[in-house]
């Protein structure tokens, strides 16, 4: 079994879906190793070492309240990507080679950083089909 590089885990750690499965594939295949053991090496370090809960240790189970009722504001214009780096032909549906045409950018959505196919409307509200995180563009 040959060693897989760092720099091979952390482009596979960047991707996501079928993205990740391929690569994930090409891997095995290159160095020899198990899906096991890349998903082992994909796991980040704290949740590789079990933790224990002595006697005089408690484990807080209360829910997250955050200090302030406020969420985080979340960047409202575009991060624009090149859209032919991107394939948006998965869905074969006639209402989908529609939607298709009128793709004009490729965004980042900026709660989880999946790719997005936008027409060039503003402002446009769009809802994450990943996280759905629902953003409102102005620029």
């Amino acid at each position: 079994m040959a060693e897989v590089p760092e720099h091979e885990i952390s482009a596979l750690r960047g991707l996501i879906g079928y993205e990740q499965i391929l690569e994930t594939d090409r891997i095995m295949k290159q160095y020899g190793v198990s899906e096991s053991e890349i998903r082992e090496l994909l796991r980040p370090v704290t949740q590789s070492q079990p933790t224990t809960v002595t006697e005089n240790q408690s484990i807080d189970t209360s829910p997250f309240i955050p200090d302030s009722k406020e969420a985080p504001s979340l960047p409202t214009t575009a991060n624009v990507m090149d859209k032919s780096n991107f394939r948006f032909e998965y869905d074969p549906s006639a209402g989908a080679a529609q939607r298709r045409s009128a793709v004009a950018q490729a965004i980042l959505c900026p709660g989880c950083g999946v790719a997005l196919g936008i027409p060039d409307v503003r402002p446009i509200k769009v809802t994450c089909p990943q996280c759905l995180l629902e953003t409102l563009f102005d620029a």
